[in-house]
């Protein structure tokens, strides 16, 4: 389920809002597929289960503790019925194709983590091309980046050591960011 809480635009703001539907339209898939013979039940992508059922029903949604109780009522009572059978749509739809395959959709924060961890990565590979990590040392992860780092940072300081494959990446990144300068024939350095 993806309870979405989503800051609002506008700096410093931290409130956050949510669609109320999803949690009710959650609980009425989990209702129903108790009711399914247990086979059945778990052939069943809960997911497109959820995301059919709620292209089909309004979103409810709420920004604080008030309204998110309103929302829940004004959803129970009286859009119970028709949660009810969007989600039994839903399992019919779903269950009448089993072997139909899609590629699940990736939340962003997933991305980013991949992107963060190949970072990780190539961070830990350039300084042990560059000998500023102990052939012995553990492998670089989120909890020993920061003392593998500075024991790097310290032995680079002390020995004065500039890898060329640092020295590669740098001319490759001031290379990419290079931008020439534009010369405008109303510079003043033009003018008499």
């Amino acid at each position: 389920m993806n309870q979405s809480s989503a800051p609002s635009p506008g700096k410093g703001n931290r409130r956050a809002y949510q669609n109320i539907m999803e949690n009710l339209v959650h609980k009425e898939i989990h209702r129903q597929l108790k009711r399914l013979p247990q086979k059945l039940a778990e052939y069943i992508d809960v997911v497109e289960v959820a995301t059919y059922a709620l292209n089909r029903v309004p979103p409810l949604y709420a920004s604080s503790e008030r309204g998110k109780e309103r929302q829940e009522e004004k959803g129970v009572l009286d859009l119970k019925q028709q949660i009810n059978i969007a989600v039994r749509q839903a399992i019919a739809a779903v269950q009448r194709d089993p072997l139909r395959s899609s590629t699940p959709l990736v939340p962003a924060q997933y991305a980013q983590y991949e992107i963060a961890e190949t970072c990780l990565r190539d961070l830990e590979k350039l300084l042990r091309d560059s000998y500023l990590i102990e052939s012995d040392a553990p492998d670089m992860d989120w909890d020993t980046l920061k003392i593998i780092v500075a024991k790097a940072l310290k032995k680079a300081a002390t020995q004065g050591i500039v890898h060329r494959r640092i020295e590669d990446v740098i001319t490759e990144w001031e290379y990419q960011t290079y931008v020439p300068p534009v010369f405008d024939w109303q510079d003043p350095h033009y003018k008499f």
